[in-house]
């Protein structure tokens, strides 16, 4: 990532394929976690989930505090 809060498009793409990821990998611990009769395998889902729920904000802050980062191409600068 380019220093200070400035972003490429691709790594903006790529922030939010993790946070999708992350999404998914929340809701299906937080699902799942009710059906799983193993209290040990019910902790970690619910760890699973209380860790995902943090990383999901990071992800969301760092998205909404980052300017795109305007690398100049023809490309770009016709859309």
């Amino acid at each position: 990532m380019v220093a200070g809060k400035r972003i490429a498009p691709h790594e903006t793409f790529e922030l939010h394929e993790l946070l999708t990821f992350k999404n998914v990998c929340a809701t299906k611990s937080s699902a799942m976690a009710g059906l799983v009769k193993d209290e040990e395998l019910r902790t970690l889902m619910q760890q699973d989930f209380t860790v995902s729920q943090g990383q999901i904000k990071e992800l969301q802050d760092l998205i909404q505090s980052s300017e795109l980062l305007n690398q100049g191409t023809a490309s770009t600068k016709n859309h």
